[in-house]
């Protein structure tokens, strides 16, 4: 299948906006929901499911079952692999060699004060240090996409989707709690991170069934769209973008409930939030298109998202730590964060370069509507 332009420099997008986001500068608060009530994880992890869905149902409908637990394994093992290259940075980076200072320790105290089951526990993906929890989180969510497709193929959606809404149902009540509770005391280190896997696997799945949707039944899509009416979504949209921006006048104030906003629980106005922005993604599909050709040199992050999202996690753990620790100033700040997003490119470049495929043996690019 070929390279789905549109999506890799919409990919690209999230991984500057979470470049921002990680290092500390005064524009943390620029690039944090800039559109409303949503981050770029949701965007990472609903376009990396719409892919699957996409990638996995091709390879299903070609080749079969197997072949497409093959190529999700493969995947799977990709990102494993990179998962324990971020863990290895930061175990003995952050934790042996800058350990002492305050801030390093806090963010891997779990570790230097047992090394060794920290180190079984991250292997077994039940410690994840902060910044390292959602690529766990993709790779649960990646193995099980198989499953779920070949499930769909038989049930259709709707019970799919009804069991994954009750489980995100039962999750904003503390399922995941009370499912750890278990476990007892043990020697293992057991950090989940900050994402509640229970909640965003509808997230993930909304992604997988649209993704396959859009590649076997695209003018079902379109009528379901056509169904409801923009007019609606884009006042939701707007509601949300407003209220999340201080210097518009509208004012809400939740009180006790501000829960409903909880981005960890992928609580249910950002549920709504979400759900709205990606309707009008695809119901603008051809404007944002166009908007996205001005930004094509962003492709070229986003084909490499894997090994750069990586590197963006081990220099914005250094980031943060060297900031809180000296105390650094805005200017200097601005200048981290330069050289963060300067390493990112010109990585992105070296893979390229290495990765380039020999003229005459490229296919054509599809664009995000392909």
């Amino acid at each position: 299948m070929n390279r789905l332009i549109g999506f890799d420099v919409f990919r690209g997008l999230l991984l500057l906006i979470m470049i921002s986001n990680h290092t500390p500068s005064p524009l943390r608060p620029l690039s944090n929901q800039p559109l409303g009530f949503v981050s770029a994880a949701e965007g990472f992890v609903f376009i990396s499911a719409f892919l699957c869905g996409m990638t996995f149902s091709r390879k299903l409908q070609i080749s079969g079952p197997a072949a497409m637990k093959r190529l999700a394994w493969r995947r799977v093992g990709q990102i494993y692999l990179s998962h324990l290259l971020t863990l290895l940075f930061c175990f003995a980076v952050i934790g042996q060699l800058l350990g002492s200072h305050a801030p390093f320790y806090n963010m891997i105290h779990a570790y230097l004060d047992h090394p060794l089951f920290a180190s079984i526990s991250s292997l077994l993906l039940l410690y994840q240090p902060p910044l390292l929890d959602i690529l766990p989180l993709y790779l649960v969510f990646l193995a099980l996409s198989p499953l779920i497709l070949e499930m769909s193929s038989r049930t259709g959606w709707l019970p799919i989707m009804g069991g994954s809404f009750l489980l995100w149902l039962l999750s904003q009540f503390g399922l995941k709690q009370w499912l750890l509770s278990f476990l007892g005391p043990n020697s293992l280190v057991i950090d989940l991170g900050a994402f509640n896997l229970l909640s965003w696997q509808l997230l993930w799945l909304g992604g997988l069934m649209l993704g396959q949707y859009k590649l076997l039944h695209p003018e079902r899509l379109a009528r379901v769209v056509e169904r409801i009416p923009w007019q609606l979504a884009l006042g939701i949209a707007v509601f949300f973008f407003c209220w999340r921006w201080p210097w518009i006048p509208v004012s809400v104030r939740l009180g006790d409930h501000a829960w409903l906003l909880d981005k960890w629980q992928l609580a249910p106005l950002r549920l709504l939030n979400v759900s709205v922005l990606v309707y009008l993604a695809i119901w603008l599909g051809p404007q944002i298109n166009q908007a996205l050709s001005y930004l094509k040199p962003l492709a070229l992050l986003g084909r490499h998202m894997l090994p750069l999202f990586s590197l963006h996690v081990c220099f914005s753990l250094l980031a943060i730590g060297f900031v809180e620790t000296y105390e650094i100033g805005d200017y200097w700040c601005y200048l981290i964060l330069g050289l963060h997003m300067a390493c990112i490119v010109g990585l992105s470049l070296l893979l390229d370069k290495r990765t380039a495929i020999p003229p005459g043996n490229s296919a054509p690019a599809q664009t995000l509507t392909s």
